[in-house]
């Protein structure tokens, strides 16, 4: 009570004893109570929140993470899932829903389980399926979360976005950015960066762990972690990755076996004669060989007056990014296809997305809903009636399909050819010989005419008023100006 007297006294503040709690830290709980009582406040008890993030919790533990996924839950609302086009759904789990949980993952592994929550979420809102209620999913999430070159829509995992929060907090240990977390963690844990290792369980022998897990499964990151010599001061010349692709002393192990001083720094190893710090002359074979390999190594190296520093090789920048990493993770654990995603810049995600989809052949026609196990009758084209309705016949071969399709070479003076297939429409289109601005408007276009057949096709058979065949190039047209 003196010391809080003193406090008032010196910085002319005041204490709200009423809001305050008193958090003891290896002291027993009766003796936290009786100073509590004796200073006016309460007891603070673990787990408790701090800026979001839950303290003291068992974090591995499932239950520990409702809170999470009930504020994403929250983020959703019937009335935007009514309301919002299939490109609003695209957008906005990348923008608000993945961003939601960012404080927790940044230090914490989500367990699997959580992870599978989370994600679920996402998807029924991506597809449009409000809770509990049960709707056919066209494309595999797994597929939407893998990135563009992949054959997805780059959405990314919460799995990539959590690991590699975790591993950012390795790249700060390794950098030593003397912030106050990475001075924290050299003094609890030790400051060995060649075996990096935790003194006791904690945070951070659970990211190590966690580092150690992907390094098993084929992800190592610290083969993208790197020094970049300057003036050679701060970087072992036999211990750190400093040159070649594997540090010196595993490259070259007979001359490391010979060095006296095997911790030489780079600057004292580049400056003095080489042999000066060998305990004996070099005998012929492999210790000769290693040599010559060395110098031929070294001979490229020049040092400056800069300092040393860690570089992340995955991109040009040479600082770590989340992204680079997220990127990484999702192809490596994520589905690849041949193909990358098509993706035209000027026209709406939700055009993109349902060409997307016509790639995949995985729009709900009615050959496809007998796939899956629908009834519907009768099967054949709800346009022409000539045909079985599946997309190749709906898109390319039905009647209205073909009008389009020569309505716009025409428009574009081009040789129309009759497609089968989505195959053959690609095949036509990349042996177009036109500049690559004009082939991307006239991608848009396709795929403006594509989705305005397929809106012709469901208001013919949702929509009570009769839709007009007659004017729908000049929608397309009118659209694609639009767009």
């Amino acid at each position: 009570m003196h010391m809080l007297r003193w406090f008032s006294l010196l910085s002319g503040l005041s204490i709200n004893l009423k809001k305050s709690q008193l958090l003891g830290v290896g002291i027993p709980e009766t003796n936290v109570s009786e100073a509590a009582s004796l200073i006016g406040c309460s007891v603070m008890r673990t787990p408790f929140k701090y800026l979001g993030i839950v303290v003291g919790g068992n974090m591995s533990s499932i239950k520990q993470w409702d809170d999470t996924i009930f504020k994403l839950k929250m983020r959703l609302s019937n009335w935007k899932l009514t309301t919002l086009s299939i490109g609003g759904r695209f957008t906005l789990p990348i923008s608000v829903l993945g961003s939601t949980p960012i404080y927790n993952m940044s230090l914490y592994k989500v367990p699997k389980s959580v992870l599978n929550s989370m994600e679920s979420i996402r998807r029924n809102f991506f597809n449009g399926i409000r809770e509990g209620e049960r709707k056919i999913a066209w494309v595999k999430w797994s597929k939407v979360l893998a990135s563009k070159n992949n054959g997805g829509l780059g959405v990314s995992s919460f799995f990539a976005l959590n690991r590699g929060l975790l591993v950012k907090w390795m790249w700060r240990f390794l950098t030593r950015d003397n912030s106050l977390w990475a001075r924290f963690i050299q003094a609890s844990h030790g400051s060995n960066t060649q075996n990096i290792s935790a003194s006791y369980p904690s945070l951070w022998s659970s990211i190590i762990k966690e580092v150690n897990i992907l390094k098993s499964q084929g992800l190592d990151f610290f083969s993208h972690c790197k020094i970049r010599v300057g003036n050679g001061r701060n970087t072992s010349f036999w211990k750190d990755l400093w040159i070649g692709d594997s540090r010196l002393f595993l490259a070259f192990p007979r001359l490391y076996a010979l060095e006296n001083n095997k911790d030489c720094i780079v600057a004292v190893k580049m400056n003095d004669p080489f042999m000066s710090s060998l305990r004996r002359d070099l005998r012929g074979g492999v210790e000769s060989t290693q040599l010559s390999q060395l110098l031929v190594l070294l001979d490229t190296v020049v040092l400056s007056n800069t300092d040393d520093r860690w570089v992340w090789d995955l991109n040009g920048e040479g600082s770590f990014h989340v992204k680079d990493d997220r990127i990484l993770l999702d192809d490596n654990f994520l589905p690849k296809v041949v193909y990358p995603t098509r993706w035209v810049k000027s026209i709406p995600f939700k055009l993109n997305i349902f060409a997307w989809k016509v790639s995949l052949n995985r729009l709900p026609t009615r050959i496809n809903l007998v796939r899956r196990g629908v009834s519907v009758s009768p099967i054949s084209c709800s346009i022409c009636h000539a045909g079985l309705e599946d997309l190749d016949h709906l898109l390319f071969c039905c009647s209205m399909a073909i009008d389009v399709t020569r309505s716009i070479c025409k428009w574009w003076n081009l040789v129309w050819v009759p497609f089968v297939s989505y195959l053959s429409w690609l095949s036509w289109f990349n042996s177009i010989r036109m500049s690559s601005n004009s082939k991307m408007v006239l991608e848009g276009v396709f795929y403006t005419a594509w989705w305005s057949i397929w809106t012709y096709r469901n208001q013919l058979l949702f929509v009570d008023s009769h839709p007009r065949k007659e004017v729908i190039y000049d929608d397309i047209v009118r659209r694609s100006f639009l767009w």
